[in-house]
């Protein structure tokens, strides 16, 4: 799992909530001083926010979510085919929410999140295609500009041309960004940006692991995401914030993601045994839990344990050698967090009635 800047996994969800003349590829979540600002709107535009609340469980009018890929000749033709298949299987097994059809930017006001949303994909062995139409795109991102929304997939060359594995995660995790906006966000903004980075981006890693381990045989699960720096999660809290926002997610402490992966993983596993659900339901419950409500316990009302308790829980992974000759240090034995073989999405998601 490999990305185009180096280690810092830059597959991040990215939604551009401001005003600005350009466009982005690497915003993240609304940030707290953003939240804030949208609390504050005057109480005529809250009431009239508040009358109008989607039920994901009732039809659209706008019918389901649906994407328009845009995928560059200069992908290998079994690339794209392959694409077609991943995004069929992840909609299949987890459609994102036809509440995103209703998803107001706070600040222009605008429909931010538009269906079909485009998927830009091309081989960086050549440049951006679409020069025009969106100029400046680069790396993987759902990104956007405050009136539409996109996904960026740049695929490296030598991943598409050596058979990594990151070249088909990378989808899965991409679209994870959007499944999390319109199960998060969608119907009750803003109070799904509160959930902490980690959850945003361990969660799109760990759905990216276990698509790959259930459909190619192979994921970061086969080396227990080797390496978790021990010394990043001195402070498990940083994660609650981008590297370049002051925290840590994403950044050199955070390779290839795999601390906040590991992370979503902790916390599934404290759910098995704090709220005795089985191994399916507490990742459900992990990778999907409800908009962040409005509370100043929302961790502890969610989850049965307080954010400060599970931070707690972490120490109880003990840190080892690495074991690996590209990387000197220690790292956390992540084997006891590791899911079964046989967990699939299907099971997370659509368990059996």
């Amino acid at each position: 799992m490999r990305n185009y800047f180096g280690f810092a996994l830059v597959a991040a969800v990215v939604f551009v909530t401001g005003c600005s003349a350009e466009e982005s590829t690497d915003v993240s979540p609304p940030s707290e001083a953003e939240t804030q600002a949208e609390s504050s709107q005057d109480e005529e535009t809250q009431a009239a926010s508040e009358v109008v609340v989607c039920d994901p469980s009732v039809a659209h009018p706008k019918g389901a979510f649906e994407f328009t890929p845009k995928l560059d000749d200069s992908l290998p033709v079994k690339w794209r085919d392959e694409f077609g298949v991943i995004l069929a299987n992840l909609q299949e097994v987890a459609p994102i929410s036809s509440c995103l059809h209703d998803f107001t930017d706070y600040e222009t006001g605008e429909n931010s999140v538009k269906s079909p949303m485009s998927i830009y994909a091309w081989s960086n062995k050549v440049s951006n295609p679409w020069p025009e139409e969106k100029p400046g795109m680069e790396g993987t991102s759902i990104s956007g500009n405050g009136s539409d929304t996109w996904m960026i997939l740049e695929m490296r060359s030598d991943d598409l041309a050596g058979g990594n594995i990151f070249q088909y995660s990378v989808i899965a995790h991409e679209y994870w960004h959007v499944y999390q906006r319109g199960a998060w966000m969608a119907d009750s903004p803003p109070q799904g940006s509160g959930w902490p980075v980690w959850m945003w981006e361990g969660g799109a890693g760990v759905v990216q692991n276990l698509y790959t381990a259930e459909h190619y045989g192979s994921s970061d699960f086969d080396n227990n995401l080797s390496p978790v720096i021990a010394t990043a999660l001195s402070n498990p809290s940083d994660f609650e914030r981008y590297d370049r926002d002051g925290g840590a997610a994403q950044g050199d402490s955070d390779m290839n993601g795999t601390t906040q992966t590991f992370m979503v993983l902790a916390l599934a596993k404290e759910l098995q045994t704090t709220l005795g659900l089985t191994e399916a339901e507490a990742f459900a419950l992990a990778l999907n839990p409800p908009a962040k409500p409005d509370s100043e316990t929302a961790f502890l009302d969610v989850f049965g344990i307080s954010l400060e308790d599970f931070y707690k829980s972490l120490a109880q992974y003990p840190a080892v050698e690495s074991g690996e000759d590209w990387f000197e240090g220690t790292v956390v034995k992540a084997s006891a967090v590791m899911p079964s073989k046989d967990l699939t999405l299907t099971a997370i998601f659509q368990p059996p009635r």
